[in-house]
């Protein structure tokens, strides 16, 4: 009899005697039967005895091989059995992902107990059906696939290859999803991956209030109905900034459309003065100290035309008085295909070899050299790819040297070439520049060819006899700009950063080419630290780097370096005063300069030494 049986016997007054009364034994059945009683409820509350595990089986299994699956089984023969254990090894079964189901079975059998773990495999997948991958193709869908035809369908493999697709959707700018539609039909064992990709339902400029929305929205490939795309609309953004009529556009805004797969997008801007009345006095490196009146829009009407009056009066005595007119008009679209046009009339005084802003030197025994142009060209351009444009032009210039010089001493009357000129022009132009007017990566390619007719006449020195120069010419040119910045291009115009920037240009001409369209090397467009127009002749070539660094919030530092030349002019404008040369001798300038950014542009100031002295520059805009 246990402890505990016996102090329950002792408790309840219970003790053993020689007579039995009748009481005595009903007293001593009833005892006997609490103590029975509490014998048997110590002896079932003793813990019930471990089964063991004999076997572990598997079963239903035709395509997956059975090691694969008894490798994700933890459950040994010889081990405890326990629900914990065998739920544990079912949920690894489930996520090797061949099995739509997985039922554990328990059978006693002599020794412990066997354990069957019965599974139910996913068809075989025959064919994979991609639904709604545009623009992706859907060789690149199945090419980011794990999950192939003739095998067994691992949904966890198909996960990650629902993982897979929707991270390459957004690493190309897509907002897309693979459906909950997605599925194999058990009798067909077809995969069905259906892909939905965002489109564009509306685009909604907010903050304009001159520029009218569609003349943004014109230049944007983010239309409605189109497939949505990140990259896409942040290159829409920098065509936008290229206009250059805003001041800022910010972050856009991207809202649900009216059914699910569409978006709208909202794009914040705010406006830049365009408009520019202006009266007073300037500098030209060229003319001079000289007084102007200009009305200039770069929004004009709020269609980001563009529209230009300017008259300058110049201190400079001048071939046709000193003043100067011009009238510009520019349309960027003219149809639907984005032709955009350019039609400029003058009647302009252009001044050559001045010496620089400070300098007091004149040409020529204090002669200077000038011409008048009188005519216009017309331009008509369209884009051929995303990056490319051509351009055609045609030109008409009716040019008169002053006459004054025909009375000089010198040879100077070789330059004084008077006559028409009628050319057109084709230009071929690759640009990947972040921002135009002031890039920090990207490059600029173009091409040009000029074909014409001169009719102009010159005058042989001290006779002063006149010989003509007429007949066709030709010019070709190219231009190649490289632009490379440590945090590679802007995401702004704002964006602030040191830029390497370098310029090759070369050019060539043929047949009858008077004085005033051969190329010109010199001044603050081409090589700094010479006169305005130093050299020139049939031939060019010029090379430029600059480092721009910035140093303020609206200035910026330039360290520069030009090299190159103008040669093969030919003895007949060969004069002793600017000695030319007939075959390529470089020059080189080298200087500093700085940019000052204004609502007008940038300011440009260079000061530049090369080998006949130093010269200062100011012009508008950076060099290139």
């Amino acid at each position: 009899m246990s402890q505990f049986a016996v102090s329950q016997w002792r408790r309840f007054g219970f003790r053993s005697s020689g007579g039995v009364s009748g009481m005595s034994r009903v007293n001593r059945l009833s005892a006997l039967i609490m103590v029975a009683a509490l014998v048997l409820g110590v002896v079932g509350s003793a813990p019930a005895q471990t089964q063991k595990v004999v076997e572990v089986a598997i079963s239903g299994n035709a395509n997956i091989n059975t090691d694969t699956i008894r490798n994700a089984v933890s459950l040994k023969p010889g081990d405890d059995y326990t629900e914990q254990a065998v739920e544990k090894d079912r949920g690894a079964i489930t996520a090797l992902g061949y099995f739509s189901a997985v039922s554990p079975h328990k059978e006693d059998v002599p020794g412990g107990v066997k354990v069957t773990y019965e599974v139910t495999e996913n068809p075989r997948v025959n064919e994979i059906k991609i639904l709604g991958s545009e623009p992706v193709t859907q060789d690149k869908i199945l090419s980011l696939m794990k999950t192939k035809c003739g095998t067994v369908l691992n949904t966890t493999t198909l996960n990650q290859d629902v993982e897979a697709i929707q991270q390459y959707y957004g690493e190309q700018g897509y907002v897309a999803y693979v459906t909950e539609d997605i599925g194999i039909d058990p009798k067909t064992g077809v995969l069905t991956i259906p892909i939905l990709v965002s489109r564009v339902e509306s685009v909604i400029v907010t903050g304009n209030r001159k520029t009218r929305s569609w003349a943004l929205t014109r230049e944007m490939k983010t239309q409605p109905g189109k497939v949505f795309n990140a990259k896409t609309l942040k290159e829409d953004y920098i065509r936008i900034y290229n206009l250059d009529i805003l001041e800022e556009i910010k972050p856009y805004q991207i809202s649900p459309g009216s059914e699910i797969g569409l978006v709208k997008i909202t794009i914040p801007v705010v406006e830049k003065k365009t408009g520019m009345v202006s009266i007073g006095f300037g500098y030209s490196s060229r003319q001079r100290l000289v007084g102007q009146a200009r009305l200039a829009e770069t929004n004009f009407r709020g269609r980001a035309q563009g529209l230009n009056l300017l008259w300058q009066q110049g201190t400079s005595e001048a071939v046709g008085g000193p003043s100067s007119e011009e009238l510009g008009f520019y349309e960027p679209w003219i149809d639907k295909r984005h032709t955009s046009l350019s039609v400029n009339a003058y009647n302009r005084i252009l001044y050559r070899f001045s010496s620089g802003i400070f300098g007091t030197s004149t040409f020529a025994n204090d002669q200077n050299y000038n011409e008048r142009h009188k005519g216009g060209d017309l331009t008509v351009s369209r884009p051929i790819t995303e990056k490319t444009r051509v351009f055609l032009g045609g030109k008409y210039d009716d040019v008169q040297t002053d006459p004054s010089l025909l009375s000089s001493l010198n040879d100077l009357v070789k330059l004084v070439q008077d006559g028409t000129v009628w050319s057109g022009s084709l230009r071929l132009v690759h640009n990947t520049r972040d921002f135009d007017l002031d890039p920090g990566a990207g490059s600029y390619d173009g091409i040009s060819f000029e074909a014409g007719s001169v009719n102009a006449k010159g005058f042989e020195p001290v006779t002063l006899r006149q010989f003509p120069v007429k007949g066709p010419f030709q010019k070709s040119s190219i231009d190649i700009r490289r632009y490379y910045s440590k945090g590679g291009p802007k995401v702004t115009p704002q964006d602030k950063r040191t830029t390497l920037a370098i310029r090759l240009r070369a050019g060539v001409a043929s047949g009858e080419i008077p004085f005033f369209e051969q190329f010109f090397v010199g001044g603050a467009e081409s090589l700094r630290g010479y006169r305005e127009d130093r050299f020139w002749g049939t031939r060019m070539l010029l090379a430029t780097v600059e480092i721009r660094k910035p140093i303020a919030q609206a200035v910026s530092g330039v360290v520069f370096a030009d090299y190159g030349d103008a040669w093969a002019g030919g003895s007949q404008v060969d004069v002793s005063q600017l000695p030319q040369t007939q075959a390529f001798n470089g020059f080189l300038g080298v200087g500093v300069g700085m940019r000052v950014t204004t609502p007008i542009g940038h300011l440009r100031l260079d000061y530049g030494v090369g080998s006949e002295g130093g010269r200062t520059h100011f012009s508008m805009g950076q060099a290139f």
